[in-house]
């Protein structure tokens, strides 16, 4: 091709036709550009596909991720709301003549200060920050909900710290005023250990007549249904992430 391009040239300038020559060098130039802008848009676009297809490969990535993190929420919802319930009777206890067996009050004790230990994956959303490439998401609603759910994150980790507070001075009670081996006993049972009671004549029943013991059940019952009501409201801000990363 370029030898024969290279031949009508010579051609021209032999036969002095200046215009056409000029006309004919014009229409080579042209057709390079047009050869580089081709091969230009082909590479652009192959580009853009292998980035597009990057970017699809990463919000997957992200949207399995936010499936487990909801899997394991909704495990600690359920969780916190029995540990609610039993809360609530106990508090229905505080002061009361009619009162469960020591067995029965030693197992809603025990079971009225669990510590919820929902830490949501979050490998593939880190990466995506410390390299800056939630920025660059096609999907500006996805970034938005990206930006916002490390806002939400950090709000919920208060409340979780205030929850583990209230339980740590629930159980710091018990073992200052109450027989935490009797507490221990029920749920060390469920799980298959073969434990006993204390063999020190005390019941826990006496901590229902403590004015102070109820105002620990209650700072704890209060963080807990604060926490859950968090844990809900993380429920929709998942649910919203996963719509906008569904393939």
């Amino acid at each position: 091709m370029i030898s024969l391009f290279r031949k009508i040239r010579q051609k021209l300038l032999s036969q002095n036709r200046v215009t056409r020559y000029l006309l004919y060098a014009a229409g080579e130039i042209l057709l390079v550009v047009i050869g580089i802008l081709i091969a230009l848009g082909v590479n652009n676009f192959n580009e853009n596909r292998l980035a597009d297809n990057r970017e699809k490969q990463v919000v997957m990535a992200l949207h399995n991720e936010f499936v487990e993190n909801l899997t394991s929420l909704n495990f600690e919802i359920d969780r916190i709301k029995v540990m609610i319930e039993t809360q609530e009777v106990l508090l229905s206890l505080m002061g009361s003549e009619n009162l469960p067996t020591d067995e029965i009050l030693d197992s809603m004790i025990s079971n009225s200060f669990i510590n919820m230990t929902w830490n949501p994956s979050s490998y593939v959303l880190n990466d995506l920050k410390n390299s800056g490439q939630i920025s660059k998401l096609t999907d500006s609603h996805l970034q938005s909900l990206l930006f916002g759910w490390e806002r939400h994150y950090e709000n919920v980790n208060e409340f979780t710290e205030d929850d583990l507070r209230s339980s740590s001075d629930f159980l710091n009670f018990i073992k200052q005023s109450g027989s935490l081996r009797n507490a221990d006993a029920p749920y060390l049972t469920q799980k298959g250990k073969k434990y006993s009671k204390s063999k020190f004549n005390f019941s826990n029943s006496e901590l229902l007549k403590n004015i102070r013991f109820e105002n620990v059940v209650d700072d704890k019952y209060v963080t807990s249904i604060l926490l859950l009501q968090q844990y809900e409201e993380t429920v929709g801000i998942i649910e919203e992430i996963l719509i906008a990363t569904a393939y």
